[in-house]
Formats: structure tokens, C-alpha cells, sequence
């Protein structure tokens, strides 16, 4: 297949035959959530009788069994609930999810997010039209919403998709959303449970085997995006400090002769962990020249700068500024790892 282009786009005809598939869901305390998205799953295109929901519980201490088997008696898919005897985090719990499987494919989601009702039906296509694909992921988008907040991650997540677009349609992509994405069973048995985002670290698994990977950004699933200023930065640190933990433990893939390893990898090295640094730095030293020899000018440009970011909501340049402090503060935070993880998403009722 002629990589760069997307299948549609050069006239190759989707495979008409869905195959069966199993859908995991890791949860830890989403009582408030669950039933929402069992009622999203059961509302989706794909048919009930090709699908089986794995529903992981880590150890909760809410009524999030209770509500799910509620729930499950009003669908037409099979299902199963799985109860962790210890609290193992999202890792150790997606991979036994998906070895409860009873399918090749395998969708992985998160409990508490909805998606649109294609999602699944774009996913498990994209992945079909190519057997050099081992796993794909969907577009993470915060909920439509009027917020500063919101718009600013809106705009970062759309070019952050486009770039992982782009790097799938020449090679494959890193960039994997754990709260939606795709793998192929037989090709992907799990992933390293010890170490980094779940998600990530299944990305690098099949570009590890030789497989590619795709981002499919019309497969959407949303987000309620903490209101607290605390579950924020606390949400986008954990996240920011499993990618980089995620990344910087594949440096073996340097060694191989593949365009995503001699030109992507690279890069994506460089976005995480010299980019944040560089502006650290850059603007500690222009800061410090400006007090000292034109004070007048580093206020005004300060203030310039709040001003745009006041009136320009969702601009690029804040979204950048801000996106990379969260690199900053996930690269020098002192917690030693990610693989636990306490939902920071707004609930339903909150």
C-alpha cells in the first residue's frame, strides 16, 4: 500500500464483512459514569450480536459493579465483569481485559467517556483495509463547550491529531488516545504493565513488531474536561509524565533502520523532553535581560500577552505555552511512575 494517503482517498474499497468484536473497559470508581457508557456502547452502529463488552473493575470502593449489572440487563451484546482482587492500575488491568477476549480485535475504552455512534464502526474499517496495521487509535475532543479551558485544548488537540495523522499516513504513529483505540490480539497480547501510558506503550509495541499504526480523527470520543484547577493540572501532569515515561523507554528503536524511528521517534523525543526545557530556559534568560535593562518593556509585554490570551480564547500560541509547562512539570515531577490512576474527568451529577 502507497503510504500518505488515507484508503478512501485513493479509491480502495472498505471491506463490507465486520468482524466480531471485544470491547475492554477499565474502570476504577465510576459509578456516577458507567451506565452512561454501556448506554453509548449499546447505542453505537455496530451490531449487538458481533460485539462483547470486558468490563475491568480495579478494586473500587463505590457502587460501580451494582450500577454496571443494571445496566448490562437492558442490552442485547454479551458481557462479562471481571473484579480485581488488588488494585493493579490501568496497565495490568487492560491487559486482563484483553485476555478475557474472546475476538482478534480488541477495542479498548475508557468508562468514563462517551463517543459518537460511529466510532467503533470507522475504527474497526480503518484497520481492515490494511493487514500491516496492528492498532489504531480515535481522536480525543474535549466537549463542546464555550470555556477558555476547552477551547484552548481544542485547538491543541487538533493539531497534535493532524501531526499523528500525518505521521501514520507515512509510517505510524505514536501518538495513541487510551480512552479510545483498536489492536489486533494475535499481533498485540498486551502491554508493559511496570512502566508509562497504557496507550503509548501499545503504540510502540506494534511499531516494535514491524506493524504500523494509524490515527483515525473521525472517530471521536469526548471529554468532560475537569473544572478545578487542581484535577487539571493533576490530570494533564499524569498524563504528560506517562507519555514521556513511555517514550523515553523505547530508545532501542533508534537502532532501527524504519522511517518512524529515524525521523518521527526523533522528533517526538524532542517535543516532549528538549522543547519544554529549551523554553524554560529561553525564557528565564529574556525575562531576566528585560528586568534588567528595559523593565518597562518585559510588563508591557506581559501584559500583551495576557491581554491576547484573554481576549483570543483557544489561540495556538497559549495552548503551546501552556501544553508545554505540563510537559515541564510531568519531566521533573518526582513521582516515580503512571500506572495508577484515579479519574480526574468532571462525573455526571458533580
Amino acid at each position: 500500500m502507497t503510504f500518505g494517503k488515507k484508503p478512501e482517498e485513493m479509491g480502495l474499497k472498505m471491506p463490507e464483512m465486520r468482524p466480531a468484536v471485544s470491547i475492554v473497559i477499565c474502570a476504577y470508581n465510576e459509578e456516577r459514569t458507567i451506565a452512561r457508557k454501556i448506554q453509548s456502547i449499546s447505542s453505537c452502529t455496530y451490531p449487538d450480536e458481533l460485539m462483547e463488552v470486558i468490563l475491568v473493575i480495579d478494586c473500587s470502593d463505590d457502587k460501580s459493579e451494582e450500577v454496571a449489572r443494571r445496566e448490562f440487563a437492558n442490552v442485547n451484546f454479551s458481557w462479562k465483569i471481571h473484579l480485581n482482587k488488588q488494585r493493579s492500575g490501568k496497565n495490568t488491568s487492560l491487559n486482563t481485559g484483553i485476555g478475557l477476549t474472546s475476538n482478534d480485535l480488541v477495542v479498548a475504552t475508557d468508562a468514563d467517556l462517551v463517543w459518537d455512534n460511529n466510532s467503533v464502526e470507522r475504527l474497526v474499517r480503518r484497520i481492515q483495509v490494511d493487514n500491516t496495521f496492528a492498532a489504531g487509535t480515535g481522536d480525543l475532543q474535549p466537549n463542546p463547550g464555550a470555556n477558555r479551558v476547552t477551547s484552548m485544548e481544542k485547538t491543541y488537540r487538533s493539531y497534535f491529531g493532524r501531526m499523528a495523522e500525518w505521521e501514520s499516513a507515512h509510517d505510524a504513529t505514536p501518538a495513541f488516545n487510551g480512552c479510545l483505540l483498536i489492536l489486533r490480539k494475535s499481533i498485540i497480547g498486551g502491554v508493559n504493565e511496570t512502566r508509562g501510558a497504557d496507550d503509548a506503550n501499545l503504540a510502540y509495541e506494534a511499531i516494535r513488531k514491524g506493524y504500523r499504526t494509524f490515527y483515525e480523527t473521525r472517530a471521536a470520543i469526548y471529554e468532560e474536561l475537569p473544572e478545578n484547577l487542581h484535577k487539571q493540572y493533576t490530570q494533564k501532569v499524569r498524563r504528560a509524565k506517562g507519555l514521556i515515561q513511555t517514550t523515553l523507554s523505547n530508545l532501542d528503536l533508534l537502532k532501527i533502520n524504519r522511517r518512524f524511528c529515524r525521523i518521527f521517534y526523533p522528533l517526538r523525543i524532542w517535543m516532549y523532553v528538549i522543547t519544554p526545557t529549551m523554553l524554560l530556559i529561553g525564557c528565564i534568560l529574556f525575562s531576566i535581560g528585560l528586568i534588567l535593562n528595559l523593565p518597562l518593556l518585559f510588563v508591557l509585554l506581559v501584559a500583551a500577552f495576557l491581554l491576547f490570551s484573554y481576549i483570543r480564547k483557544g489561540n495556538l500560541v497559549t495552548a503551546f505555552v501552556t501544553n508545554q509547562f505540563y510537559l515541564l512539570a510531568g519531566l521533573y515531577s518526582r513521582r516515580k511512575d503512571a500506572v495508577l490512576w484515579r479519574s480526574t474527568s468532571k462525573k455526571v451529577g458533580e
